[in-house]
């Protein structure tokens, strides 16, 4: 689709479960249109993601997880971002409604804006597979026990060479972008949000010796699972590639379950997510407000 007077081609997706994200959409589809040109939308219908028009920028009117499910549906065609937060937290929501308004011209324009990050391409291969299970994590990849909630052992390789095995209640891989998601719960470093690595963090590891590690992408992450000895004790008639009580966890949103005989390979994917930052806050300033990172002690 061509421009219409040089104007900017905008998508703008909004949460259909939030009753708020359609008012706020409709409210910003009336003054936006005299500033850009909306060449798709699903405040006012459906839609289809995996054929949308060209465009220059994709505002997000919702909360973190609205964006991380827009960005994988993106695949390969990455659009900058403009988050809208209308949710709880919001990292990657940075604006408000009002600042959208405030900072509108320059977001469209100041291409310094564009925060360029790295994601990871997850391969999930295995000998009963039909086919490998491949997609994108945005924030991370976990492996996780599932019911009835034992502990497992999950072997960890830089290419062919082995790093550790963790035990325990999983662990997880996460981007410089997941550091502040459930790696930062799960006691990980937080990593500057353009660094081109990523934090294998343990889940509740059951061992005083296993702590996080950030290695970069240059090689392949390899992950096994094995179920724990309790298993098979309790169900020893079961098959060995039958899928179990292990759950890969995509950015908290797609479960894939497990086998034993299953790898999981994470790489540096081809496509980096572009966010455009709030002018008016940094990484930092928003860690800051967000989670009080980094204040004083209360005293008073």
């Amino acid at each position: 689709m061509t421009r219409q007077n040089g104007k900017k081609r905008i998508i703008l997706i909004g949460n259909p479960e939030k009753p708020q994200s359609s008012r706020l959409g409709r409210e910003v589809l009336g003054w936006m249109r005299l500033k850009a040109q909306i060449v798709a939308d699903n405040i006012e219908g459906p839609l289809e993601m995996s054929n949308l028009p060209a465009a220059d920028f994709i505002i997000v009117l919702g909360g973190d997880g609205t964006i991380l499910s827009t960005v994988r549906a993106l695949g390969h065609k990455q659009l900058p971002i403009i988050g809208v937060n209308i949710g709880k937290l919001g990292f990657l929501a940075e604006f408000s409604a009002e600042q959208l308004l405030e900072h509108f011209d320059q977001l469209l324009t100041d291409r310094a804006l564009i925060s360029e990050r790295v994601m990871l391409q997850c391969r999930i291969t295995g000998p009963d597979r039909e086919q490998d299970y491949l997609t994108t994590a945005v924030n991370e990849l976990a492996i996780i026990a599932g019911p009835p909630f034992r502990m497992i052992e999950v072997t960890i390789r830089i290419a062919q060479e082995h790093l550790a095995v963790c035990a325990g209640d999983g662990l997880l891989v996460a981007t410089p972008t997941g550091s502040t998601a459930y790696n930062l719960s799960a006691g990980g470093p937080i990593l500057m949000a353009t660094l081109e690595a990523a934090v294998i963090t343990p889940l509740a590891a059951h061992s005083l010796s296993f702590r996080p590690v950030v290695v970069d992408l240059d090689k392949p992450i390899v992950l096994g699972c094995h179920f724990t000895h309790a298993h098979h004790q309790t169900d020893p008639a079961s098959e060995k590639r039958k899928p179990g009580p292990v759950i890969a966890a995509i950015d908290g949103q797609i479960n894939v379950p497990l086998s034993s005989d299953d790898q999981v390979i994470i790489t540096r994917a081809d496509a980096r997510f572009l966010l455009i930052e709030n002018p008016s806050q940094g990484q930092w300033r928003l860690l800051n407000t967000k989670l009080n990172w980094g204040a004083l002690p209360n005293y008073s």
